[in-house]
């Protein structure tokens, strides 16, 4: 089965979390989904703070948050972001953006068969505020994960065949 790459893009920061709990909903994990947002970013701490909070609640209540964005297993990569160039990471892209040269988007991005103009928008977008959900893997996991991404719906949504 052919592999793909999904980039969703987001310029505001609720759509963002909600597209985090549709795709919890799905049980992507963070071994399918990656998210890059710029070093900068104010919501990033809102973020991060709602994620080290609901980890710290007991089981039971973690239970019951399971299907928000801080109590899911996504919401929870966004505690372990790496630093990237200017950018923050979490997810498999995390290793692959920090092992090329340069550490950067478009050097993994090339992987999925992103074109290295496209890749170089996507970081100019990421600068400039919005913030990405990557999603890879086999097509069938990929295109299930767009259509349920489009109800949010994001600012831009692309398909790649890596």
């Amino acid at each position: 089965m052919s592999e793909k790459c999904l980039i969703a893009e987001f310029n505001n920061h609720e759509k963002f979390r909600t597209a985090i709990e549709v795709l919890e909903t799905g049980d992507f994990t963070t071994d399918e989904v990656s998210i890059v947002t710029h070093a900068a970013d104010e919501n990033l701490a809102q973020l991060r703070q709602a994620t080290e909070t609901n980890e710290n609640q007991l089981s039971a209540e973690k239970t019951t948050a399971a299907s928000t964005l801080a109590g899911g297993t996504l919401g929870a990569a966004l505690g372990t972001m790496t630093m990237v160039g200017p950018m923050l990471v979490a997810g498999p892209i995390v290793g692959m953006a920090a092992g090329a040269v340069g550490g950067s988007l478009l050097s993994a991005a090339s992987r999925w068969g992103v074109q290295h103009d496209v890749a170089a928008q996507y970081e100019a977008k990421v600068r400039s505020g919005s913030v990405l959900i990557i999603v890879t893997g086999d097509a069938i996991r990929v295109d299930e994960a767009a259509g349920m991404l489009r109800t949010v719906p994001p600012t831009s949504l692309e398909e790649f065949d890596a």
